[in-house]
């Protein structure tokens, strides 16, 4: 597990207890030659020679085989030295590709790992797939999110000199010293600055503390591979930014020897006078007569650092559908879970290098020391994708997403949709990770309440812009009517019955409407019925009606849709008049037609028999009707309303008249 720092007493029992004996250097990748792991690491040279113990191969003559970390599932590390052969071969008959030397190149081509480019230019070979991580001793050098820098340990960058001069430095002494132009003596002692090479991460970060970058530096200084004594310090006045954990590892014999002949010549780590203290620091200690890291100088802020194992960020992430669980075991301890590189033994190792352990060491927490940074792969494009289009459609308990890939496409293709769901409060209800295949999916069982939904396309680069939708998910409800042929002039009354799943009981109003008119509304009773009376004038024709229920708190609003077929009305005709009339005279015939809620209008028309003898047109549902005067006899005459638009023709009873 995971503890504070390592104390100096338990770095030198980790050096006396290994018995490890100072030998010539040695490369050390995987051994035996031929040998491929899973877990494939390239890059800095500063945490090379810890990482290949950590991995169980033999360093320096001594063999860690029995204490080599593995994941929960038994994978192992594959640690490339960043010297030795020109090209690595890192999976079985997977290509060759230059050995990548230092911590920038290591990122490099864990970059082009990830997205298929060439490496280590346009020139070089497709690496896809052939590394892990990348080992780096500096931090991220491009912004974005597809790379994690996962702390492994604490080391600090100092000063190898020769020359007793040059026993104590300032930052402000190395700045004048490497800048540009810089200064060639110091205390009477001519200096021979010395830089690492290009791709170092001891190089990027020495000169980022003493306030100089690629542009400042004095670019005609001579290059020499990182943490060598021997190659940098050929003369007094001679100096080189160090990594103080593998000069401590070198000289205790834990490390290969780089060293050993500039330290018999008197090469040293000078001090250094810390930002805002007085007097200088040396970078080491001595415990039980072995060198131990100094922690008020590893500690500080300007020449302490944090070392980092470099991952792609999607392959630590649970979630993703590019998780690598075996990456996860070996790399990261995130709450319960303990990265194996934070085991007892493997503190004891990191000890034994001359690095001090913290009590963040694999932790990915971005609040705290872990960090993120983008590819570093100048072929790449940076882009990440656009925010696709949604659409959301809540269901009962449920929430169905759908969306359309943005447009235009990005360079670096879609890999894969992050679909996160939150309540109310923001909190995290659920997270998926699809294909990019997948362009939909659905979040059921979930309680009532108000949730916000994205959706995020993501690629090589990281997760692109969110898709969101925010909303009430609630439970369904089921709208039922039915409504009887009316007759015009009676008013249809339409029986809705609302109901509601996981046993809620409606309540609330319906409408019900034709088209966008408003025909009646009404509200549920306890048991989430009501009758909706309409009016008693609607045309005579088939009618579609739409019954809605408005929701409530707990119930989505439903629909139903309703055929209201209104007939004519049925009239009644009655008729008054004279039973005898003289045949010079004319009759009058009062004729009254009825109808249920309505006045009819229209035609009367007086038969004598089969002949119409008379018409007259409805006034208030009467007329008078004068009649052509008669023959003399008997004349069995009927009145008959030719109807109208909403009542039906209707012959009435046939009267008598006698003419005299």
């Amino acid at each position: 597990m995971r503890r504070t720092r390592s104390t100096a007493a338990l770095v030198a029992a980790a050096v006396v207890a290994g018995g490890l004996a100072l030998s010539s250097p040695a490369y050390a990748d995987p051994t035996p030659a031929g040998t491929f792991r899973q877990l494939v690491g390239v890059g800095s040279d500063t945490t090379q020679d810890v990482l290949n113990a950590l991995a169980g191969d033999t360093v320096n003559g001594t063999s860690y085989a029995a204490t080599a970390v593995k994941s929960a599932s038994g994978a192992g590390v594959a640690s490339y030295d960043a010297i030795g052969s020109a090209t690595i071969q890192t999976r079985s008959g997977g290509t060759s590709f230059n050995r990548p030397n230092g911590s920038g190149a290591g990122r490099q081509a864990l970059s082009a790992s990830l997205d298929g480019n060439m490496y280590p230019n346009g020139q070089g070979v497709a690496v896809k797939g052939q590394v892990d991580f990348a080992r780096s001793s500096s931090g991220p050098t491009v912004s974005g999110t597809a790379l994690t820098y996962i702390p492994f340990a604490r080391d600090a960058v100092g000063v190898a000199v020769r020359g007793s001069g040059l026993d104590s430095l300032t930052a402000d002494q190395l700045h004048d010293i490497y800048k540009a132009g810089g200064v060639r003596t110091l205390n009477g002692q001519t200096l021979h600055p010395v830089l690492p090479q290009a791709e170092s991460g001891t190089r990027k970060f020495f000169l980022n503390a003493i306030g100089l970058n690629t542009n400042t530096v004095d670019t005609t200084l001579p290059t020499v591979q990182e943490n060598q004594a021997n190659a940098a310090l050929t003369e007094d006045g001679s100096l080189v930014p160090f990594s103080v954990g593998s000069w401590i590892a070198q000289n205790n014999g834990v490390a290969p020897d780089y060293s050993s002949t500039a330290i018999a010549a008197g090469a040293h780590l000078a001090d250094v006078q810390l930002p805002n203290q007085t007097g200088a620091t040396s970078p080491v200690t001595k415990v039980n007569g072995k060198l131990a890291p100094a922690s008020a100088y590893f500690e500080n802020s300007t020449f302490g650092r944090d070392v980092y194992n470099v991952v792609p960020t999607r392959a630590i992430d649970p979630t993703s559908i590019f998780f690598d669980k075996d990456l996860y075991d070996v790399f990261v301890t995130s709450g319960d879970h303990a990265a194996a590189l934070a085991s007892d033994s493997s503190e004891q190792t990191i000890g034994a290098f001359g690095f001090l352990n913290e009590s963040y060491n694999g932790s990915i927490n971005l609040a705290k020391h872990a960090k993120q940074g983008g590819l570093e792969d100048s072929g790449t494009n940076s882009a990440t994708p656009g925010a696709p289009t949604l659409k959301a459609t809540p269901g009962d308990a449920s929430l169905k997403l759908g969306w359309t890939p943005a447009s235009p496409a990005p360079a670096n293709p879609v890999t894969d949709y992050r679909v996160t769901l939150k309540d109310a409060d923001g909190g995290v209800v659920a997270t998926k990770d699809v294909p990019a295949t997948t362009t939909s999916y659905s979040f059921t069982g979930l309680a009532l309440g108000t949730y916000t939904a994205s959706v995020t396309a993501a690629n090589v680069n990281g997760l692109g812009t969110d898709a969101t939708w925010t909303g009430a998910v609630k439970y369904n409800s089921t709208t039922a009517a039915a409504v009887a042929t009316t007759p015009y002039g009676k008013a249809p009354k339409v029986a809705v019955s609302v109901a509601g799943s996981h046993g809620v009981v409606p309540a609330g109003k319906v409408t019900v409407k034709e088209g966008a008119t408003v025909l009646g509304t009404g509200t549920l009773d306890a048991s989430g019925k009501v009758t909706v009376a309409l009016s008693n004038h609607l045309k005579v024709a088939t009618h579609t009606l739409s019954v809605s229920y408005a929701g409530a708190a707990k119930l989505y609003a439903s629909s139903a849709t309703a055929t209201l077929k209104v007939t004519k009305a049925t009239a009644s005709v009655s008729t008054t008049a004279p039973t005898t009339v003289s045949h010079t005279a004319h009759a009058k015939v009062i004729v009254k037609v009825t109808a249920t809620g309505t006045t009819p209008t229209g035609t009367v028309k007086i038969y004598d028999g089969t002949r119409v003898i008379a018409t007259g047109t409805l006034s208030g549902g009467k007329v008078t009707i004068t009649l052509p005067k008669l023959s003399r006899g008997r004349h069995t005459l009927h009145a008959t309303y030719t109807g109208s638009s909403t009542v039906n023709a209707k012959t009435g009873a046939n009267f008598t008249i006698r003419s005299t």
